[in-house]
């Protein structure tokens, strides 16, 4: 055969060919399957923001089922069964299924060995000073809001234009965390992607999670260039923890303290931080938005509840004045409200957590089950808070309910370490929107609950703008 042939040039076009239909049938299989696992996550981001489904669900279940076992998972839907899931810390762990979600490092909820976790929350117990840290916070939303709500004209997004602003001014003022590159909205979109990937991670190579790996990336160059300011700053002895630090200042003076667990150093206190900007102020958003949502959808709810808000104003001028006065009693009141409206439509309607060792559930009882080890618990605070051994009439909007019984920040060891910081920012913001006449949802698409993923991205509300300024100045001013 002659050398100058075509047929090699033939078999290597052909072999050419061959690899790029091979090559392009993969890249077609990875879109499809990138398609489906997207198609998931939404479907999941839904049902988990428009609850109807799993409360009938639930609802079912618990009459026909109230322990169900559905291959590899168990669900639970009775409100005692939900709280001994969340208090059976070494039986029913949360470490495995979390950590995905919180890509930046172990943090407190990822801790499954108890001593460990609570010797982390020992120490973050340490630089919290309770009753001055309450009233800072309560001062920084009190301003913030003042400023978000003077500055609207009869209508704003109680998202983009309230809490999130708010959110971002406790990052900067209590944890020390001023934004990135001195952008709130950059901030306020970061700490969505944070709470976003908690809730429901996003498939691999899709844009949500592109996303929110490039906002870990830029929060941790953040992170690591505050705590170098903070180190140079506060370089010397160790000082005692004063009311005026933020908590990123306090945990780096607490490095100085000797002695010092020898897990505690400055990845561990950009971790914790992480974690707080995604769990202890982005929730806050979406949470705060739910609860808005639900007070609007039961008028007579949302008029008692700016009735009590217009007579803690009144009460707060008294203790202002230094004469007898029913605030603390009045703050709780109104605390009874959204923690009903959020009853409704929950900011973690589903906890999960895993089973590292056979155990039983419900041991004594007619619905008791033997749990395998290896098996998914979804122990759902939602279908907890609709038991109506637990919760009586629970469809019906009632306020008297005790606060103990909700499950808004979890329950047993596990509990939420942020809630002081929720709890205070909740009620401080839906107050001030309580105080403003007229308050309204606004007129279509607008006035509904918006969701980016999982996480709350707007919700337009309407006042009458002339009246907007409380007769209660001092609030206002």
């Amino acid at each position: 055969m002659s050398s100058n042939s075509p047929e090699p040039l033939v078999e290597g076009l052909s072999r050419d060919r061959s690899s790029q239909r091979a090559y392009s049938m993969e890249r077609l299989v990875k879109s499809r399957l990138l398609a489906w696992h997207l198609f998931v996550y939404r479907t999941v981001c839904f049902f988990l923001s428009h609850l109807w489904f799993l409360k009938l669900f639930f609802a079912v279940l618990r009459r026909v089922r109230p322990v169900a076992i559905f291959g590899n998972t168990l669900i639970v839907t009775k409100a005692s069964d939900v709280r001994e899931v969340l208090e059976r810390f070494d039986d029913f762990t949360l470490g495995d299924f979390i950590e995905p979600g919180m890509p930046w490092g172990p943090f407190l909820m990822t801790v499954d060995w108890r001593d460990q976790h609570a010797q982390e929350r020992q120490l973050l117990e340490s630089v919290v000073i309770p009753p001055t840290d309450i009233q800072k916070i309560r001062a920084i939303v009190a301003a913030r809001c003042r400023q978000q709500i003077n500055a609207a004209n009869g209508r704003i997004d109680v998202v983009g234009q309230l809490f999130e602003p708010v959110v971002v001014s406790i990052a900067t003022k209590y944890f020390g965390v001023p934004p990135l590159d001195g952008s709130e909205q950059r901030m306020a979109h970061v700490m969505r992607d944070l709470a976003g990937i908690i809730m429901v991670n996003p498939p691999v190579g899709s844009k949500p999670w592109a996303r929110s790996r490039d906002s870990i990336a830029n929060i941790t160059t953040h992170l690591l260039a505050e705590l170098s300011a903070r180190n140079s700053v506060s370089a010397g002895p160790a000082t005692t923890v004063l009311p005026g630090d933020d908590l990123l200042t306090r945990l780096v003076k607490r490095l100085r303290v000797a002695p010092k667990p020898s897990w505690f150093d400055e990845d561990w206190i950009r971790r914790y931080l992480t974690g707080l900007l995604a769990t202890g102020t982005a929730t806050i958003v979406r949470a705060g938005a739910h609860a808005v949502d639900q007070l609007l959808a039961h008028p007579a709810a949302l008029k008692e509840a700016q009735a009590l808000a217009a007579e803690l104003e009144r009460e707060e001028e008294k203790e202002r004045r230094g004469m007898e006065s029913r605030a603390v009693e009045l703050r709780c009141a109104l605390r009874r409200y959204i923690y009903e409206a959020l009853r409704f439509r929950p900011m973690l309607p589903l906890l999960i957590r895993d089973t590292p060792r056979e155990t039983v559930i419900a041991l004594g009882t007619k619905r008791s089950r033997r749990v395998p080890a290896g098996t998914r618990v979804i122990a759902p605070p939602l279908a907890a808070m609709f038991d109506p051994q637990a919760f009586t009439m629970p469809w019906h909007f009632q306020s008297p309910r005790p606060l103990e019984r909700y499950l808004h920040f979890g329950h047993g060891a596990r509990h939420c370490f942020g809630k002081y910081i929720a709890e205070t920012a909740l009620t401080e913001i839906i107050r001030s929107l309580l105080l403003l006449p007229g308050l309204a949802r606004a007129p279509g698409s607008k006035g509904r609950v918006a969701h980016d993923g999982p996480v709350a991205s707007s919700l337009v509300v309407t006042f009458q703008e002339h009246d907007a300024v409380s007769p209660h100045s001092e609030y206002r001013r």
